[in-house]
């Protein structure tokens, strides 16, 4: 169990914490409006974010990529800590800042645009003259979130007046973005930029990735992606079924030799499973499922990217009623085209049959309403192009 759960035990203590951390907030937001009002606005940045400052990698990296081929004479800044400032793969022209340093709260001040993939921290805001890019983490998932959750909530009712462009990959995406974040700016359904490279499927991506994680010639990969709990936040989470048990059904059915890779969400550290290898440091998540032949996963709107390879996804969600009534679901699984089982049996079950994979990804891409173009990144990149230098 993490720290966090543990706080959220004493429900006293866990109140003292969380006051602790809003401390800096005052002096945060107002190191920002100095260097506002000091600096004006800067119509060479741009000022990027991925979950926090965690890493460089997911939609943020994927739109950042793309501008730089089409505007190289753009300063990229990415607020980054811990893990992501030691990224050996960040290339020359993003410049790097550290998290809440005050190079980080300049750049997140008077850039002329920002690009987040989640929600702004409570001190944060959107100054007159910025344009803000919310490119959001997940586009298929099942978990209520933001307003969806907690209704009428002040501070995201506000961010998402602030939203110039939110970027979807489904007309699912999009109901969510005008439901959970009353999102009032333009809403721009061309893919979530990240999967473009699914789209493309480049077969080196995937060999290069094989290389790196070592997996034989000619094995096949079995990845277990869930999502977080509250209750493992911060902390790592057990695997929810035996990993050797589904490699052996795999085996069995396909007559083929198979892989285990477990992954954990990135607010989670890793997952304890036998008989897999954990490879929740990998940061680029789309290059990592290109190298994958079959996914299980929860929650997460990972199955609804990895769908786009028309490979089989299994969700696996014995813990339906309790995590509905952690968070809540935006809709019935079992009344969808997902491939759904809720106990160990069924998993099983499901993975010495045979799967018809493509056909099962299309339905469930239908039922999303899912519009992955391939070329999101660039979409993203043009229409911060067109905006930066005007008004």
């Amino acid at each position: 169990m993490s720290i966090k759960a543990l706080l959220k035990k004493n429900k006293a203590v866990f109140r003292a914490a969380q006051a602790a951390r809003t401390l800096p907030y005052p002096l945060l937001r107002g190191l920002c409006g100095l260097f506002r009002r000091a600096c004006g606005i800067d119509r060479r940045t741009v000022y990027f974010s991925s979950f926090g400052g965690m890493l460089c990698n997911d939609n943020p990296r994927a739109v950042a990529e793309a501008l730089h081929r089409l505007r190289p004479d753009l300063r990229l800044v990415f607020c980054l800590s811990g893990a992501g400032k030691r990224d050996r793969t960040l290339p020359d022209w993003i410049e790097a800042v550290p998290r809440r340093s005050l190079r980080a709260l300049k750049a997140l001040s008077t850039a002329r645009v920002l690009v987040l993939n989640a929600a702004m921290q409570p001190w944060m805001r959107r100054f007159p003259g910025q344009r803000y890019v919310q490119t959001w983490h997940g586009d298929r998932g099942f978990k209520r979130i933001r307003l969806d959750v907690h209704p009428g909530r002040a501070s995201y009712l506000r961010e998402g007046a602030w939203i110039d462009l939110a970027v979807s990959g489904s007309a699912f995406g999009s109901r969510v973005f005008h439901s959970a974040m009353a999102v009032q700016g333009e809403i721009l359904e061309e893919g979530c930029p990240r999967n473009d490279l699914l789209v493309a499927r480049p077969p080196e991506v995937a060999a290069r990735m094989r290389a790196a994680l070592g997996i034989p010639d000619g094995a096949r990969v079995l990845l277990y992606a869930p999502t977080f709990r509250n209750s493992s936040s911060g902390g790592a989470q057990d695997a929810t079924f035996r990993l050797d048990a589904a490699r052996e059904a795999l085996e069995r059915s396909t007559g083929e030799r198979w892989v285990c890779l477990t992954r954990s969400h990135e607010l989670a550290r890793g997952i304890r499973a036998g008989g897999a290898k954990d490879v929740s440091g990998v940061a680029d998540v789309s290059a990592l499922l290109l190298a994958v032949d079959l996914l299980i996963t929860d929650y997460s709107s990972i199955g609804g990217d990895f769908m786009l390879l028309d490979r089989p996804v299994i969700y696996f969600q014995p813990d339906r009623g309790s995590y509905d009534t952690e968070r809540g679901l935006y809709f019935d699984p079992d009344e969808s085209p997902l491939r759904v089982a809720h106990s160990e049996e069924e998993l099983l079950a499901l993975l010495s049959g045979p799967i018809d994979a493509a056909a099962n990804c299309r339905a469930c891409l239908a039922y999303f309403g899912a519009r992955e173009t391939g070329h999101a990144s660039e979409a993203v990149a043009r229409w911060i192009a067109e905006r930066i230098d005007g008004d």
